[in-house]
């Protein structure tokens, strides 16, 4: 991954913040900042947030010492514009690999977003369900309130992450 400057950095870690705390009331993650990911064995990156599933149906990938090997079920990553070269190359590699779901935060005022889903081998943009919430499908119980996310409302997005991880989960 490209350096990051210190707005995107002070960015992924309000990210990273949301996503962990997710993980810490859902056993069987690993969440991980600026980890290698060899996604074949030519191929690397090395994402802002890597989350993986470590057991059961939803495993897709390994946790070593060097790298997670294989998709993991979740990336984010952050960058200043949309036609960034580095974006671009990284979301057509990370659909081809088989990475579940594939946010990407945009440093601006508001936060601009791209949530992209897996289907039938392509990456489809996310929506809000009609309560303004994503629910992610590769972290099972991850709501976000879109609106809330994009304001950097960060008490009312991990009040949101809360009331969903309440849920019972579905991933074993």
């Amino acid at each position: 991954m490209p350096e990051l400057t210190v707005h995107q950095s002070a960015l992924l870690t309000d990210l990273a913040l949301c996503v962990n705390r997710y993980r810490l009331f859902s056993p069987g993650w690993y969440v991980c900042v600026m980890a290698k990911v060899q996604l074949s064995p030519e191929e690397s990156e090395v994402p802002g947030l890597v989350a993986m599933v470590n057991y059961g149906r939803k495993k897709q990938c390994e946790a070593h010492d060097d790298a997670f090997h294989g998709p993991p079920n979740f990336i984010l990553d952050v960058f200043c514009t949309t036609d960034d070269p580095d974006f671009l190359r990284r979301r057509d590699r990370f659909c081809k690999a088989g990475v579940t779901e594939y946010l990407v935060a945009f440093d601006d005022e508001p936060l601009g977003l791209l949530w992209h889903r897996l289907d039938a081998g392509c990456y489809r943009l996310v929506e809000p369900d009609e309560d303004g919430i994503i629910r992610s499908h590769a972290l099972p119980n991850f709501w976000v309130p879109l609106k809330s996310m994009q304001d950097r409302d960060w008490w009312a997005v991990l009040g949101c992450i809360e009331r969903g991880v309440s849920r019972r989960a579905n991933f074993a």
